[in-house]
């Protein structure tokens, strides 16, 4: 491929980049090896649209194999082929490779056959292709990243995705980049993705506007500005209402609005636009939202039907985490076994902090004090410090140690302390914490040190 066909991919100019490849293709030329390798830079540009052009980019190879058989041998065509039969889930041998761009490829097949860790480990390092695959290359990454749970670095290769690309794959990687920061909990940085993201919205498609204000409603929203997250979510389903269609993600976006502004029936009405929109692969998402909405506020009848149904969803990527909530509605309604089943149903799939707090509080309840602190000391263990369950574990970590009688008084001591920070002024536990914390300090005092 020449240097300025991959110059008008790199810029988004793909009717130039075809118009000469396919003309290349054409050409008579004096070596059939020459013919060959013209038919694989326009399957290579076929590869770029996926399943939209397999029929295409398999045509190409076949012609280049006719051409000439030992084409077959070329690293690139090797990959292109691996590539192809991996989009159509039919793949088999993982050819040699040793070139970057023969790489790229099979890590972009690998990756079509999920084998996340494979794919990481043979793409090369996306700057040492040409641009309009670097570009590709990092949002490659990004993708293997998320796979992988690695939510924060999947939107930083995201974020060098958009400064190597143009039009609207820049706008794409950007806010393919703000999601994730907001998943990954930085909405600071998902704030900057939107920035660049917003010379480019012009032109975009109505669904990308769309997209945009939905992600700016969700930084306001992190971020504590419920009044500039309506704004924003107004816009986005408007453009929505406009273009393709009201989705259930700007509800859910709504509802939320409306929790932080502390109107609950509104939010429940937003709830139900969300489960009206959704598509059947989406609904478990909704209820399960919605079913903690519920419990939050108190309706542990209602949250218990919407949690049931989204645990029972085998398909819900977040089952084993509905279940624990299930479990919570169940012990919230006083039905300690439903309770006990659902907790352990949920930490059979995963290790749940939610699920490991319910058993530890089933045990608390029935004065197995061993138990719960088991169970209390796996929930913190999962959790991250500082998050809603982290701090509910700690808190009865430190309860369990003072009601039998402060067997650590150091550890009751350094808990409570870690644990102040994270609790807001009006939190009752404040003073809890603190009289522990002084009780346990006195008895160091007195000579009661950690064994």
């Amino acid at each position: 491929m020449t240097p300025r066909i991959e110059a008008w991919l790199h810029q988004g100019e793909y009717d130039r980049a075809y118009d000469a490849l396919v003309a290349a293709a054409e050409r008579r030329f004096t070596t059939a090896a020459r013919a060959a390798e013209a038919l694989v830079d326009l399957a290579e540009f076929y590869s770029l649209y996926g399943e939209a052009e397999a029929a295409a980019w398999q045509a190409a190879l076949a012609e280049a194999r006719s051409r000439w058989p030992r084409v077959e041998r070329d690293e690139r065509f090797a990959a292109l082929d691996f590539e192809l039969a991996a989009l159509e889930a039919r793949a088999e041998h993982l050819p040699d490779a040793s070139s970057p761009r023969a790489r790229y490829h099979l890590a972009q097949g690998l990756a079509y056959l999920g084998r996340f860790e494979e794919a990481e480990e043979a793409l090369p390092e996306p700057d040492r292709l040409p641009d309009f695959l670097a570009s590709r290359a990092w949002a490659l990454l990004g993708r293997i990243h998320e796979s992988l749970g690695r939510l924060a670095e999947a939107a930083g290769a995201h974020a060098q995705a958009a400064l190597r690309s143009s039009g609207k794959e820049r706008l794409w990687s950007w806010l393919d980049a703000a999601a994730l920061w907001l998943e990954a909990g930085v909405p600071e940085e998902a704030a900057r993705a939107l920035v660049g993201a917003e010379p480019l919205r012009g032109e975009a498609e109505l669904s990308d506007r769309a997209t945009y204000h939905y992600l700016r409603a969700r930084v306001e929203l992190a971020l504590g500005n419920p009044e500039r997250a309506a704004e924003e979510i107004v816009q986005a389903e408007g453009l929505e209402a406009a273009g393709a269609g009201l989705s259930h993600g700007t509800a859910m976006v709504r509802a939320q609005v409306h929790q932080q502004r502390g109107q609950e029936e509104a939010a429940r009405a937003a709830y139900r636009d969300a489960e009206r929109r959704a598509g059947e692969g989406d609904l478990p998402f909704v209820w399960h939202e919605w079913g903690l909405f519920e419990l939050d506020h108190g309706d542990p009848v209602r949250a218990e039907a919407l949690l049931r149904k989204a645990a029972h969803d085998a398909a819900y990527p977040h089952r084993a985490q509905a279940l624990a909530d299930l479990a919570e509605a169940h012990y919230r309604l006083g039905d300690g076994p439903a309770a006990d089943a659902a907790a352990k149903e949920a930490l059979e799939q995963a290790t749940v902090p939610a699920a490991h707090l319910i058993l530890g509080n089933r045990a608390y309840d029935l004065g197995a004090w061993d138990e719960a602190l088991a169970h209390y000391r796996a929930a913190a263990a999962a959790a991250r410090e500082g998050d809603r369950d982290w701090v509910s574990a700690t808190e009865m970590i430190v309860d369990v140690l003072a009601q039998t009688g402060y067997p650590n008084p150091t550890e009751v001591a350094e808990l409570a302390e870690r644990l102040l920070p994270y609790l807001p002024p009006s939190d009752e536990w404040r003073e809890t914490l603190r009289g522990y914390a002084e009780r346990a300090r006195a008895l160091v005092r007195e000579g009661r040190m950690l064994n």
